[in-house]
């Protein structure tokens, strides 16, 4: 085939298919980009339309290679043959994803026409130049997709989802080997690497199996942090924000009565509230922890007690009510005294509770 053929594909391409394939290309990554985030997957995407130059080195190739040179005809056939005019290449964080970032795309975009199973390819298996060879650590999946009708808005744009690209899965790391691979073969002017060059590409391969280890333990670690991050601002959110919303949980949860009697939650809860904050009990789970209904029963006995001492003491001020949030500081109390004192230090009633506290002792 003559290089002046090969010209005039080059030119029908530049002419007919570039402008096009640079609309198709950015499509094609957007919506990779938007699914691979939605589901959880990191990976990083990007892409190319094949430069002319590429093209005609690729179809002069062909030309000298009796089993490809059949391929070269027409510009619109023997572009159909080339299946990296566009490609794609995903480059997930590790090797575990390469499998997930298939399923995905199966079912994100459609198959060629002609291409059964998006001519899927995992290239370890199916090509023996890396099959066969212990020291190529290539890892990748090559797939043919082409784009649905629902990816396009505009309808002149439809003609669009008849282009196929190529796309190409693999993990970062096996993207640096090969990428460092294909340049030191490249570069050196007899195609034969040394003694030191191959041992050191495969030592880099090996490493970057280990690699792929620790980039898994490190993603599994961030996770674990990121769940207790999230917990934690979780707990945060619920913490109560004012005494009349610890008012409300407490008659939610406790319902009017605590033992025979009513209690209005609403007086004395600025004291509580201000007693919880201080000892980090200001949050549901530990109203529902700490404080059981044996305990606060327990508690509305003992208030009566000190209600009654203080009534023989002849006291007026400072008295505890029984029917008020007093009962759920004297459980504090019960439950642990140095944390009732303690709390004391930081209330606006300090006077009160600090009478309270004296008359839990010996009522």
């Amino acid at each position: 085939m003559s290089e002046e053929h090969i010209n005039k594909i080059i030119s029908f391409y530049n002419k007919y298919s570039v402008f096009r394939l640079n609309e198709l290309l950015p499509i094609i990554i957007k919506h990779l980009e938007f699914e691979l985030k939605k589901n959880d997957i990191p990976a990083r995407v990007a892409g190319r339309v094949k430069n002319p130059v590429s093209l005609k080195e690729k179809l002069l190739n062909w030309s000298n290679n009796p089993k490809k040179k059949a391929n070269i005809s027409s510009p619109e056939t023997t572009l159909k043959l080339v299946g990296d005019l566009c490609a794609v290449r995903v480059m997930t964080y590790t090797e575990l994803d390469r499998s997930k970032v298939q399923n995905l795309v199966e079912k994100m975009f459609k198959s060629p026409d002609g291409t059964k199973n998006f001519g899927a390819e995992v290239k370890e298996v199916s090509d023996l130049r890396i099959k066969d060879d212990i020291e190529n650590h290539y890892r990748a999946t090559h797939m043919q997709i082409c784009l649905k009708d629902e990816h396009i808005r505009k309808e002149e744009n439809k003609p669009l989802t008849l282009d196929s690209c190529e796309l190409q899965i693999t993990s970062m790391l096996s993207h640096v080997w090969n990428e460092i691979e294909h340049d030191t073969k490249y570069k050196t002017k007899t195609g034969q690497l040394s003694k030191e060059e191959k041992l050191a590409i495969n030592s880099l391969g090996l490493l970057t199996q280990t690699g792929d280890h620790i980039i898994r333990s490190l993603l599994s670690a961030r996770d674990i942090r990121h769940k207790k991050e999230d917990d934690s601002k979780q707990i945060e959110d619920d913490l109560f924000i004012n005494e009349n919303e610890l008012s409300d949980f407490l008659q939610n949860h406790f319902g009017e009565k605590i033992g025979p009697a009513k209690i209005n939650y609403s007086q004395g809860n600025g004291s509580l509230l201000k007693v919880l904050e201080a000892i980090d009990w200001n949050h549901p789970k530990d109203i529902k922890t700490h404080f059981s209904p044996k305990i606060l029963i327990d508690a509305r006995a003992r208030t009566n007690r000190i209600k009654s001492a203080q009534k023989r003491e002849g006291r007026i001020k400072s008295l505890i009510k029984t029917d008020s949030c007093d009962i759920f500081f004297v459980a504090i109390c019960i439950i642990d005294f140095d944390k009732a004192k303690m709390a004391i230090e930081h209330t606006q009633s300090k006077h009160r509770l600090s009478v309270i506290l004296k008359a839990f002792v010996d009522p």
